[in-house]
């Protein structure tokens, strides 16, 4: 994720994201906590409310390349006109939590290259379930050329 965290973590934060979000009572939680406490909305940035749900890397070491990569998003652009991918992702959260029939939420990635900006979509993304997710998809550059990119930076 922009060179900010391992693959390892990613996935670990990835898989964190999701669960806290499934359809098995955490997500009916997660309702109860948004209607309490609004967690999702222009009070809290994604940052905050990730830290108070626990959605951050095991690794306390990964912790703050994960924070900073958060706060990042909003230099990223999103699937809508005028939103950022920061802005989007907490929009998506608001609506889908305060809506009348929430869905779970699913976190992935894709490449940059096919698509440089946040996507927030309804799909079904697990092929074994009839179940569908509201899908959060943020655009990754491989590690290699992240690291190719900033060295040929460094040589101008």
């Amino acid at each position: 994720m922009g060179g900010f965290v391992r693959d390892t973590t990613t996935k670990d934060v990835l898989h964190r994201w999701s669960n806290r979000f499934r359809n098995d009572g955490s997500l009916q939680e997660m309702v109860e906590i948004q209607k309490e406490f609004g967690v999702f909305s222009r009070k809290y940035t994604l940052r905050q409310a990730f830290r108070l749900l626990h959605i951050v890397p095991n690794e306390v070491d990964e912790r703050r390349g994960w924070l900073v990569f958060l706060d990042r998003l909003r230099s990223y652009a999103s699937d809508q006109d005028g939103v950022n991918g920061h802005d989007r992702i907490v929009k998506a959260f608001q609506e889908n939590l305060e809506g009348r029939r929430p869905l779970p939420v699913y976190a992935t990635t894709h490449r940059h290259a096919d698509d440089k900006r946040v996507t927030v979509t309804r799909s079904h993304p697990i092929a074994h379930e009839d179940q569908e997710y509201i899908v959060i998809s943020i655009p990754t550059k491989p590690v290699a050329a992240a690291k190719s990119a900033g060295a040929a930076r460094k040589k101008r």
